[in-house]
């Protein structure tokens, strides 16, 4: 028949385009196993990343007496580097740039310590009177809370007096635990400065060596750009909060000698010490200037008026001070900083609170420099 082959040929054509389609249905598992595995790797790597980091953790805390040393020197070194290229310094040997260097920060932290020891000394040996003169005030501020019996009947006890009975307080200082640490503080202190020293004279030849192992010229020109990014930062960063923690000093200590406290230098010198360490530093000294008011001050109203004029100071300085001076480019979520304490407080201590933000600063800048990582940045924002 002649019209059989133009009809055959649409239906040719249809069969043609159903086997394309089957084949190409049959080849679509293909790309979905494919996504299945890359998803697989991915979360593979998540887990990977939170086990490394789990293990540098442990390791910080255990091996912090080694590794404390280390991440204190750096921190001085890279906060005293800039200093080196600059002039006058410059034109000196790189070796004696670097004595010079230690020993003015040494020679700092010996005047200040010198100038605190004796008011500190005198106002730590009166702590215990001071606490039996505070208790009878605390305890009238108590009263009115209806406090519970137990609580008050233990507050008795350690506010009645005791003149009658002849009872002493005797101050007996931990010879034994001062003598067995003190070796291995010396010990730290003299790496820490052997360490920052070494640092100095030949951080830029380890950087130099550190930018060879690099491949590509992006990367080295990258990793340049981060070292000197945090030098230049974190020194601007520690400068800026130090000439704000020492107006905060100054002003604490003027406002108590307008009080008429005792020591006003020693407290304003606390004040300017603890405040390089966010939100725990001044809470610390809130409650001791609390506690001095309350040895001080007959009334409880005027007990509480150094704690809250402090408090007063450090929430200009925090709230208005500072943040005009580092301006929008090292702002740190408030939180952020909270939880970076508490980690390392929990593991350093003291010296954990000392450099958490310092290390956080650090870690902002590499971030904000690093593709991939720049959601952690915006995230500490």
């Amino acid at each position: 028949m002649p019209g059989t082959p133009e009809r055959a040929r649409p239906d040719a054509d249809a069969l043609a385009d159903a086997a394309v389609h089957a084949g190409a249905t049959a080849a679509a598992p293909a790309p979905s196993g494919h996504a299945a595995r890359l998803a697989a790797l991915r979360v593979n790597a998540r887990l990977l990343w939170v086990l490394v980091l789990a293990v540098l953790l442990y390791t910080c805390y255990f091996a912090s007496s080694l590794i404390l040393p280390v991440v204190l020197a750096a921190f001085f070194a890279m906060l005293l580097s800039p200093l080196v290229k600059r002039a006058p310094l410059r034109w000196l040997p790189r070796g004696v740039a670097a004595v010079l260097l230690v020993g003015a920060l040494l020679g700092s932290l010996g005047a200040v310590g010198v100038f605190v020891a004796g008011p500190a000394g005198d106002w730590a040996s009166k702590v215990p009177f001071a606490l039996r003169e505070a208790a009878p005030k605390l305890k009238a501020m108590v009263q009115p809370l209806h406090a519970a019996r137990r609580a008050s009947a233990s507050f008795d006890e350690f506010t009645e007096d005791d003149a009658q009975s002849g009872e002493r307080v005797v101050v007996r200082p931990p010879s034994v635990d001062l003598l067995s640490a003190t070796p291995r503080v010396l010990g730290s202190a003299l790496a820490v400065i052997l360490l920052t020293f070494t640092f100095l004279v030949y951080g830029d030849d380890l950087l130099r060596k550190l930018l060879e192992m690099r491949r590509t010229r992006a990367q080295k020109r990258l990793t340049a750009g981060i070292v000197q990014q945090i030098q230049s930062e974190l020194s601007r960063y520690m400068l800026t909060i130090s000439i704000t923690a020492v107006a905060l000093g100054g002003a604490t200590a003027l406002w108590l000698a307008w009080l008429g406290v005792e020591d006003p230098l020693l407290w304003g010198a606390l004040a300017a010490a603890l405040n390089l360490t966010p939100f725990v530093g001044p809470a610390v000294v809130a409650l001791l200037l609390a506690l001095v008011g309350l040895t001080e001050f007959d009334t409880v109203s005027g007990a509480l008026l150094p704690a809250a004029g402090y408090l007063v100071l450090n929430g200009l300085e925090s709230q208005l001070l500072t943040p005009m001076a580092l301006g929008r480019t090292m702002k740190i979520n408030p939180l952020a900083i909270i939880l970076w304490l508490m980690l390392w407080g929990w593991l350093w201590g003291v010296i954990g609170l000392l450099v958490a933000v310092p290390m956080l600063v650090c870690l902002k800048i590499v971030a904000s420099r690093v593709d991939g990582w720049n959601h952690w940045s915006r995230l500490l924002e």
